[in-house]
C-alpha cells in the first residue's frame, strides 16, 4: 500500500479529496492531509511519503518550494500538482522538477484520480526494477564468488595461471592479480572460537583483513573446499621498490616482504583473539612469480604444517615455507611424534636459536620467526610450557654468558658486552649490575684475584679481593643452581 499526502492552503479542497480517495476501491491508499507545507514537512519527517498532491499557490511556501523539501526526505515520491491557473511559468517550473502531473482543479476529480494511479504503475515498475537489479545484483556477486573460488582452486591444482586467466569463463570477473609480477598467497585456519558459527567467524576474519591489509597490496580472496580462507597478494610497484635490495640495484629482498607481512598477520591475529575470541593460523607461499606451477604443493604443504599444529594444541602460529624445512614438515605428521615431546621440541628450539643468535637479535619477534608463532603468544606459549617469562630466559643466558666470558677469557668488556648482545657497554653495566650486585669490573677483579691472577698491590694480593672472589663465585652459583631448577620444570 502507499501513502498519499494531499496539501492545500483550502481545507475544504482537502478535506473533500481525503473523502474522496478514501471511497474510491479501485485505489489501495493510505491516504494523509496537510492544511499547509510547513504541515507537510513534519508529516515528512515522521513517515514515508509515496505520491504527493500539492497546491502550487499556498502561503510562506509554494508547492514548488515544498517539493524540494519533500524528494530531500522521500526522493521517490511522485508528485502531482493541482492549481487554479493555467499559468506557463508554472507549468515549465513544474515540469522542471519532474513532476508527474500538473492538473488544473476546474478539470474534476478524474483527472487527479487518474494522475495518482499512473503514478502508482510508476511506483510499482520502479519497485519491480529496483528488485531485479538487486537480483541481479545478487546473482553476479555469488557467481562472482563462486567463479573466483573456482579460478583459485584450479590455480592451486596446478593448472597454469596465464591459461585458467584467458578462460571465456571468467572473462567477466574483475581479477586484480597480475600472473607477471610478484605475488604470493596467505593462508588461514581458525584453530579455536568462542561459541559463535564458524561462518560468522569466517566472514568477521575476512573484514578485520581486509582492513588491516594497507592498500599497496593487490587481494583476492577465496575460501577453498577444506573451508580455509585464502587471500592471493600482490604487493604494488612502490613497496617492491623499498625492498631492493641496497641502492641501484633491481634485486628485490622477497625476505623482507614476507616478515613485512609476518607484521601485518600478527595485528590480524591480536584482533581476531580481542574481538572475536578466535585463534588464527596463518601460512605465507613464496614468491610466485614464475613458478606459479608450485602454488599447489606450497598449499598442500602449509595446510599439513597448520593441521599439525593445531592438532598439537599450538595456537596463533604464522608458518612460513620459506623457513620451514622438509623434516619440520614431517614432524606434524600425524602419529610421528608425541604431543609432549613436540612441545618440548619447541622449547628446544627456542633455546638452541637464543643460544646461537646471544650476540645478535634474540627479540620475540625473531624468535618467533624462527618457530612460526605470533610473538604475542610465544611469550604466553613458553610461560605454559616453562613456568618462566622468556625474557627472564633471555637474560639469564645473557648473564650466564659474560660470567663465563670474564672467567674463562682476556676479552675487553666492551667486546664482552657485544658478545651477549649489548650494543652499549654502559647499559651492559647496568644490566650486570643489577643482576649480580656489582660492576663488570669489580667481579672481573674479584675472580681473578680468588685464582691468583688479581692485582697486585705492593707486591701483595689485595685482601678484599680474595673475599671478594669467594663471595661473588659463590652468589653466581647459587644464582646459576637457582635458575637451572626453575628451566627443569
Amino acid at each position: 500500500m502507499y501513502r498519499l499526502l494531499i496539501v492545500d492552503d483550502e481545507p475544504v479542497i482537502v478535506n473533500g479529496l481525503v473523502q474522496l480517495f478514501q471511497e474510491n476501491t479501485e485505489l489501495a491508499l493510505d491516504v494523509c492531509k496537510a492544511y499547509s507545507a510547513k504541515e507537510a514537512l513534519e508529516t515528512a519527517k515522521r513517515m514515508k511519503l509515496d505520491i504527493l498532491v500539492s497546491d502550487i499557490r499556498m502561503p510562506h511556501k509554494s508547492g514548488l518550494q515544498l517539493v524540494d523539501e519533500i524528494t530531500y526526505y522521500w526522493p521517490h515520491c511522485r508528485i502531482i500538482f493541482l492549481t487554479g491557473y493555467s499559468e506557463f511559468e508554472y507549468v515549465h517550473e513544474a515540469l522542471r522538477k519532474s513532476a508527474d502531473n500538473y492538473i488544473l482543479k476546474t478539470e474534476g476529480i478524474d483527472p487527479i484520480f487518474e494522475a495518482v494511479k499512473k503514478a502508482a504503475d510508476k511506483l510499482d515498475e520502479e519497485n519491480r526494477r529496483r528488485i531485479r537489479e538487486e537480483k541481479a545484483k545478487l546473482h553476479f556477486q555469488i557467481a562472482e564468488s563462486v567463479l573466483r573460488n573456482e579460478l583459485m582452486q584450479r590455480v592451486l591444482g596446478g593448472e597454469p595461471i596465464q591459461g585458467v586467466l584467458s578462460d571465456a569463463r571468467y572473462e567477466e570477473l574483475s581479477f586484480g592479480i597480475d600472473s607477471e609480477r610478484p605475488a604470493f598467497f596467505v593462508a588461514a585456519k581458525i584453530d579455536r572460537m568462542e561459541e559463535t558459527s564458524a561462518k560468522g567467524t569466517n566472514e568477521a576474519t575476512q573484514r578485520i583483513f581486509n582492513n588491516d591489509l594497507p592498500p599497496t597490496f593487490a587481494s583476492e580472496h577465496a575460501v577453498m573446499e577444506d573451508g580455509m580462507q585464502l587471500w592471493l597478494l600482490q604487493p604494488g610497484a612502490e613497496l617492491l621498490e623499498r625492498f631492493q635490495d641496497g641502492e641501484g640495484t633491481q634485486r628485490l629482498h622477497w625476505h623482507g616482504i614476507t616478515v613485512y607481512m609476518k607484521g601485518i598477520l600478527e595485528l590480524v591475529q591480536n584482533e581476531c583473539e580481542q574481538l572475536l575470541g578466535a585463534s588464527v593460523s596463518f601460512g605465507i607461499s613464496g614468491n610466485l612469480a614464475g613458478r606459479w606451477e608450485t602454488a599447489g604443493s606450497q598449499y598442500g604443504s602449509l595446510q599439513r604444517m597448520l593441521q599439525g599444529r593445531a592438532a598439537m594444541g599450538q595456537d596463533m602460529v604464522i608458518v612460513d615455507i620459506e623457513k620451514a624445512s622438509i623434516h619440520e614438515e614431517a614432524l606434524y605428521e600425524p602419529g610421528r611424534m608425541k604431543q609432549e615431546d613436540l612441545k618440548q621440541l619447541v622449547i628446544d628450539q627456542i633455546h638452541g636459536y637464543i643460544e646461537t643468535h646471544l650476540s645478535g637479535d634474540v627479540s620475540l619477534t625473531a624468535i618467533a620467526e624462527e618457530v612460526h608463532f605470533n610473538p604475542s603468544y610465544l611469550s604466553r606459549y613458553y610461560k605454559q610450557m616453562t613456568g618462566q617469562n622468556l625474557q627472564d630466559y633471555i637474560q639469564n643466558k645473557k648473564l650466564e654468558g659474560a660470567v663465563q666470558l670474564m672467567r674463562h677469557t682476556s676479552l675487553k668488556l666492551n667486546e664482552i658486552a657485544a658478545r651477549v648482545g649489548f650494543d652499549s657497554h654502559s647499559y651492559f653495566t647496568t644490566f650486570f649490575k643489577k643482576k649480580m650486585g656489582m660492576a663488570p669490573q669489580d667481579y672481573r677483579n674479584a675472580h681473578l684475584a680468588g685464582g691468583n691472577k688479581g692485582k697486585v698491590t705492593d707486591g701483595k694480593q689485595s685482601d678484599s679481593n680474595v673475599k671478594n672472589s669467594k663471595l661473588i663465585a659463590f652468589s653466581f652459583e647459587t644464582y646459576n643452581e637457582g635458575t637451572a631448577l626453575l628451566y627443569k620444570k
